[in-house]
C-alpha cells in the first residue's frame, strides 16, 4: 500500500504524465482511488449504485485537463453544476480531483459540494476487488480524506 505522500512524492511536473513512480520498488503507475456514496442519484463506474473508480491526477495533469474542459464549458460555474459530472465519467474524475487537490493543501471544499449531496454521506469504503494498482479513496462530507493505495 501506498499512501497519498508517497503518491504525491512520484509525481514528475509534466501535464502529460499520468504515473507515479512507487518509492520502493520504482515501478511506475496510475494512482486510482474510489469513492462510494450512499445518494440516490451518485453514479460510480458502473452506474447507479457503485463505487467510483477514479484517476489520482497530479496537479500539472489536473490544470490542463481542466483548462481544457474550460474551454468547452460556460465558465466555473459549470464545474459546480452536479449535472456537469454526470455528464460523463470524465468530469466526474476531475471534479473528485478536485475536493481531493483542495483537502490535501487544506483549502475550502464544501462549496464543491453544495446542491451536490443533501444529508448523504460519501464514506468509507475499502474495497478487496480493485487491482493490484487502484487504490481505495475514503471521504466523507466536510472532513479529511485518508487515501490507500496498494
Amino acid at each position: 500500500m501506498m499512501i497519498d505522500d508517497n503518491v504525491v512524492a512520484g509525481w514528475t511536473p509534466d501535464p502529460q504524465d499520468y504515473t507515479t513512480e512507487c518509492c520502493t520498488c520504482k515501478n511506475k503507475f496510475v494512482p486510482k482511488f474510489r469513492v462510494q456514496s450512499t445518494s440516490q442519484t451518485f453514479i460510480g463506474s458502473k452506474g447507479a449504485g457503485t463505487p467510483l473508480i477514479c484517476e489520482r491526477l497530479s496537479p500539472w495533469v489536473l490544470e490542463k485537463e481542466l483548462r481544457t474542459k474550460m474551454h468547452d464549458i460556460d465558465g466555473a460555474e459549470d464545474l459546480l453544476d452536479p449535472s456537469w459530472r454526470e455528464k460523463e465519467n470524465k468530469n466526474s474524475v476531475l471534479w473528485w480531483n478536485l475536493i481531493l487537490s483542495f483537502m490535501r493543501y487544506r483549502l475550502p471544499f464544501t462549496f464543491l459540494l453544495q446542491g451536490s449531496f443533501p444529508q448523504d454521506l460519501i464514506s468509507p469504503m475499502p474495497s478487496m476487488d480493485l487491482v493490484e494498482d487502484d487504490a481505495t479513496e475514503e471521504i466523507r462530507k466536510g472532513e479529511e480524506a485518508i487515501i490507500h493505495m496498494r
